[in-house]
């Protein structure tokens, strides 16, 4: 009887852990079943790109348009040299040289027009390429520099 009651017991461990097994399987199909499914990707409808701010534009002036708008209130910028700015200058004036502008910008006023200019030409408009570039939008450049300056 003792040996029958043991291998009933044994039958029985034996069933339970087949059962178990079963069991785990089962789960894991359900798991499988229940993980989310891939989607196919939808087309996404175009949109328009966002508007760009406006790049503020250089533009080149005479001495007779510089002169005028002097009398209206703006700005003279001489971005010549020491040594050059000795044989003269635009009275009122502001002298900064051209390699200086971009350390001295909290000098020049961001809304008044600003007359930028230099010996011939070339280093205004370098000096005002960087005051466009720091957020300057009323930047003329005065072409023929102070060679080209109405002497009278």
């Amino acid at each position: 009887m003792k040996k029958k009651v043991v291998l009933a017991f044994s039958a029985l461990f034996l069933l339970a852990a087949c059962n178990q097994e079963a069991k785990a399987s089962s789960d894991n199909k359900a798991a499988e079943a229940k993980a989310p499914v891939a989607q196919v990707a939808q087309p996404v409808a175009k949109t328009e790109p966002a508007a760009q701010p406006a790049v503020a534009k250089i533009e080149n002036v005479d001495w007779t348009k510089a002169i005028e708008m002097g009398k209206s209130g703006a700005m003279f910028v001489d971005v010549r040299s020491s040594a050059e700015v000795a044989d003269g200058m635009i009275e009122g004036a502001l002298n900064i040289p051209h390699n200086e502008v971009a350390y001295r910008l909290a000098e020049l006023p961001k809304d008044r027009d600003l007359l930028i200019y230099c010996r011939s030409g070339k280093r205004s408009m370098m000096a005002s390429e960087v005051l466009v570039k720091n957020g300057y939008t009323r930047v003329f450049n005065v072409v023929g520099g102070f060679l080209a300056y109405p002497r009278n």
